[in-house]
C-alpha cells in the first residue's frame, strides 16, 4: 500500500479513478474448475459460474487478471483489485492515458460503475488517503467514521478503535504515548483477555486520540528525488523509533514517523545491537520511501557510524549491515542525544499491534455431530465430493471428548467384527 501511495506522489496534477461494476462477477470460471466452488443449500448443491466474493483465490486471481490486461499502461495506471487509478502530469497526457485504459477494458467486455468513477480530478481519495500533487493526508470520511465510534466497552471494540487509529499513526508522532493506556488493556495474552478493564486513563486516551485527529495538521509530503532522505533513529529497552525527513531549501519536510515495541528477546540486546535494530526496523517499514534514493542516517550511537564500511565485530550488527547493502546509504552521522529528540521520544513511547483473532468459532466442527447432510439428488457425489470445512483453530474440549467417545465406540465395533469373523 505504501508503495502505491508513493508512486502516486510523483508530482502528478491529474487523477482519474475507475471502479469495476461487480468486478468479480465479470470473470467466468472454467467448466472444469466450477466444482471447486460448490456449496450446500437446503435445495441441494450449487456451483459458481463466475468468480465469487468470499473465495480465497478470488482477490489474487482478479488482481492478476487486471495487471495482465493493463500491463501496457503500467507507467500511468495502478490497479488495486477492482479500483484503477490513472495519473498524469498534463491534461493532454491524461486524456490520452484515459482513452488507452478505457479501450483495453472495452475490448475485453469489462464494465465500469459510472457512479463511482471520478475523471480528471486534482486530488483523489485512494486507500483511505487523500492524494494530490502536494502530499498525502488522511481521508476525511475515514476520520469522521473514527470520530463517530462510541467509547469502547469490550476488548473487541477497543481493538477496533486502535486499529482505525493505527491506520494513520504515521501522521502522529505522539500517537504511541497517548494510546499507551489503551494498549496496556488490549495487548493481553489469550488467557487474560477476559480481564479487560476500561477506566478513566483509557477514557482520557480515547478522547485525546480523537482530538489529535481533528486538531493537528495531518499532512505528510512526498519525497523529492533531487534531495537526500534523512532517517533519524533511536532505540531504548522499551522500543525503537525513527523519523523520515527531507530538507529542501532550508525547510524540513516530514515524510514518515515510526515506532514499535521491543520483544522480550530484543530487550536483552546490547546497546549497539538495539540501535542497529532501530535502523533496520525503519528500513523495513519505510522501504518504499528509501529504496533507490540517497539516504543519510543520523544516530546518537557513535560506534554505528562505520557499520557499512567495516565489520563491527558483532554478529547481529554485521547481519543488519549486510541486509542494508541494497540501499544507497551515503553516510551515517553521529548526533548528540539532545539533538535526537523526536526519534528518542518515539523509541520511548512505542506502539505494538497484536494480530486479531479472526475465528472465534470452530467453524465446520458442529456439522460433524449434529445432523446428516441433506440428500443431494441433483449432483453426483462421485463427481463432486463434498469436503468439510478446514478447522482453523483447535477443537473445543467438548468436541474433543465427543470425538474420543466416537473413536472408542467404533474401535469396540471393529473388535466385535474381528472376533465374529474368527469364530
Amino acid at each position: 500500500m505504501e508503495q502505491t501511495i508513493q508512486i502516486l506522489g510523483g508530482g502528478y496534477q491529474f487523477f482519474s479513478k475507475l471502479d469495476m461494476k461487480s468486478g468479480f462477477w465479470q470473470v467466468p470460471i472454467k467448466e472444469e474448475d466450477k466444482h471447486k466452488t460448490a456449496f450446500i443449500t437446503p435445495d441441494g448443491l450449487y456451483e459458481w459460474n463466475v468468480l465469487a466474493q468470499g473465495l480465497k483465490n478470488s482477490p489474487p486471481s482478479f488482481q492478476r487478471l487486471m495487471l495482465d490486461l493493463l500491463s501496457p499502461c503500467r507507467q500511468f495506471a495502478l490497479v488495486y483489485i477492482d479500483d484503477i487509478v490513472i495519473f498524469s502530469c498534463t491534461f493532454e497526457e491524461h486524456v490520452k492515458h484515459l482513452i488507452q485504459v478505457l479501450s483495453i477494458l472495452s475490448s475485453h467486455n469489462l464494465q465500469l460503475n459510472s457512479s463511482k468513477c471520478f475523471i480528471l480530478h486534482r486530488q483523489i481519495d485512494y486507500l483511505s488517503h487523500t492524494i494530490s500533487q502536494f502530499g498525502v493526508k488522511p481521508n476525511k470520511e475515514k476520520i469522521q467514521a473514527i470520530m463517530n465510534l462510541r467509547e469502547p466497552t469490550t476488548l473487541a471494540a477497543a481493538n477496533k478503535f486502535l486499529g482505525g487509529m493505527s491506520w494513520y499513526r504515521k501522521f502522529l508522532p505522539q500517537f504511541a504515548s497517548v494510546a499507551a493506556p489503551i494498549i496496556s488493556v488490549t495487548n493481553l495474552t489469550k488467557p487474560n483477555r477476559k480481564k479487560f478493564v476500561w477506566g478513566p486513563p483509557q477514557r482520557g486516551a480515547f478522547l485525546q486520540l480523537k482530538q489529535l485527529l481533528i486538531s493537528q495538521p495531518l499532512f505528510l509530503q512526498f519525497p523529492n528525488d533531487d534531495y537526500p532522505i534523512i532517517l533519524t533513529t533511536d532505540a531504548s529497552k522499551v522500543g525503537l523509533g525513527g523519523t523520515l525527513q527531507q530538507v529542501i531549501n532550508g525547510e524540513t519536510k516530514n515524510l514518515y514517523y515510526h515506532s514499535q515495541i521491543t520483544s522480550a528477546i530484543e530487550r536483552r540486546y546490547d546497546p549497539i545491537e538495539l540501535e542497529a535494530l532501530a535502523i533496520w526496523a525503519c528500513f523495513r517499514r519505510m522501504r518504499s520511501y528509501l529504496l533507490g534514493r540517497s539516504i543519510i542516517i543520523y544516530t546518537d550511537h557513535c560506534p554505528l557510524c562505520n557499520m557499512m564500511n567495516k565489520s563491527v565485530k558483532n554478529r547481529r550488527v554485521d547481519r543488519i549491515s549486510m541486509l542494508l547493502q541494497e540501499y544507497n546509504i551515503e553516510k551515517i552521522i553521529h548526533i548528540k542525544g539532545q539533538q535526537n529528540c523526536l526519534a528518542d521520544y518515539l523509541s520511548r513511547n512505542p506502539i505494538q499491534s497484536e494480530p486479531e483473532e479472526i475465528f472465534e468459532e470452530d467453524y465446520g466442527i458442529s456439522t460433524l455431530f449434529n445432523e446428516e447432510p441433506p440428500v443431494l439428488a441433483s449432483v453426483s457425489v462421485d463427481t463432486h465430493p463434498v469436503i468439510g470445512a478446514v478447522v482453523t483453530r483447535s477443537m473445543k474440549k467438548q468436541y474433543f471428548q465427543r470425538t474420543t467417545e466416537l473413536d472408542k465406540s467404533s474401535s469396540s465395533i471393529v473388535k466385535e467384527i474381528d472376533s465374529s469373523s474368527l469364530e
